[in-house]
């Protein structure tokens, strides 16, 4: 018996559509990532993202997985958990609540809040308002 031969696909990732794929996802993170400073206050929500950058929903969470190793809506959550602590460590404790600061990023869940940020940071919100940029 003669095995039959059978033909190999031809859609075989060269380096050219290797490269090609790449640079896309690099465009559509690069998209994404200019328009978070205009946002900052406001929650984006992932359609926005999509609509914004004009990709699927499956195309961006694939780009956000391979540069960040975590989906956007995540990506986002913990960027933001980030920039609230910088702000809250360079403020003055004496004329600024974590409540006013936290509004600042868009959050309106305080208890919500403070529950991720000591998850993340393993300290409340407070006590980096309390301990400033020295601590």
């Amino acid at each position: 018996m003669t095995k039959a031969k059978v033909p190999l696909p031809r859609t075989r990732l060269t380096p050219s559509r290797m490269s090609r794929r790449h640079t896309s996802r690099e465009a559509i993170i690069g998209k994404v990532l200019e328009l978070l400073p205009d946002r900052e206050g406001k929650p984006l929500r992932l359609a926005d993202l999509c609509k914004a950058t004009g990709v699927s929903e499956r195309t961006l969470r694939s780009a956000f997985s391979e540069a960040f190793g975590m989906g956007p809506s995540r990506y986002l959550r913990l960027r933001r958990l980030h920039l609230l602590r910088a702000a809250l460590a360079v403020a003055d404790h004496r004329h600024d609540t974590v409540m006013a600061i936290a509004m600042r990023f868009g959050y309106s869940d305080c208890g919500r809040m403070a529950s991720e940020y000591y998850a993340l940071f393993g300290e409340y919100p407070s006590a980096t308002l309390l301990r400033g940029v020295n601590g």
